[in-house]
């Protein structure tokens, strides 16, 4: 398997499986060669890609477009303080089998009906998803595990067997595994630091860091996601604005999606690069100084 060649953002086009559908958006992304390189690496191993950086740098965006790239079935789960390891792996429809139960229809405990697939099932084993077209069931898959360091601590310690492995027991004793003769599951880990990942989770990743975006970097952005659209003027003062602006408030700065949005919304209010009013709506739209994130968690 030539693993070196196999993530190419550039080579998508949109007839390629994923390379189509979705908001405009969904299918614009900005890759620079070390995150390229990062996931050709993860997938390369077959270990979770763990993905850290300050808000708007692209952390949960990276796994769908990734995803998209490549025609991969797309899976996410987005952690909380209340998720549990189980919750990727599966959940059981415990009010199901109550109902089921009272009116003479429980077909007993292990019946697949009362056991809804998590992410990680769903992505090893494609006949669990139901929503899945008969084509796509021999796609490899994407897994997205955003925000990991809001659940206890001892989540990612939990994952480390489902994840090394690619197995983990399921309902009535059965084994969950990956099928030998197809491509792994690549799984995506968004963690915002704010809690310490342990030493045996963190060695089992390779690690990406991603920076905020410079200013060539979102004007590139707003020039492929604006097409016709695209004032450049505007775009450059609107760049230098939010860097500027970055670099006094830190937390409390708009990220690239609200770059974009200030754009669209000077452009349908007849807003220009000459107008005074530009930098009003940058302030409502992207400077968030008075809500800083250090002082209202």
């Amino acid at each position: 398997m030539d693993y070196a060649k196999q993530f190419d953002p550039e080579g998508v086009s949109e007839d390629a499986p994923g390379g189509s559908g979705g908001s405009s958006d969904e299918r614009v992304y900005v890759f620079d060669d070390h995150t390229v390189l990062a996931v050709n690496v993860a997938l390369a191993t077959g270990r979770p890609l763990l993905v850290s950086g300050p808000p708007g740098s692209g952390k949960s965006t990276l796994a769908p477009n990734v995803a998209r790239v490549m025609g991969y079935r797309y899976y996410c789960e987005v952690v909380t303080a209340r998720t549990e390891d189980q919750d990727l792996l599966w959940r059981e429809e415990m009010f199901r089998q109550l109902s089921d139960a009272r009116e003479g229809r429980f077909g007993g405990p292990t019946a697949q009906e009362y056991h809804r697939p998590g992410a990680l099932w769903m992505a090893l084993d494609p006949s669990r998803d139901p929503e899945l077209r008969p084509e796509q069931r021999e796609r490899p898959a994407v897994v997205l595990i955003d925000e990991i360091d809001k659940a206890d601590p001892d989540f990612p310690n939990a994952l480390l067997v489902p994840l090394g492995e690619l197995r983990f027991p399921g309902p009535g004793g059965t084994v969950v595994t990956a099928d030998p003769e197809a491509r792994p599951p690549l799984v995506v880990v968004t963690t915002n630091e704010e809690r310490s990942l342990s030493g045996p989770f963190l060695r089992r990743c390779i690690a990406l860091r991603l920076e905020p975006p410079g200013r060539d970097h979102l004007l590139r952005v707003a020039e492929l996601h604006l097409g016709d659209g695209y004032d450049r003027a505007l775009a450059e003062q609107l760049a230098d604005h939010l860097l500027g602006s970055f670099s006094q408030h830190r937390s409390g700065v708009a990220s690239t999606a609200e770059y974009l949005d200030t754009l669209r919304a000077c452009r349908r209010l007849g807003v220009g690069a000459d107008s005074p009013l530009w930098r009003s709506v940058a302030d409502l739209a992207m400077v968030k100084s008075g809500f800083d994130a250090e002082e209202h968690p």
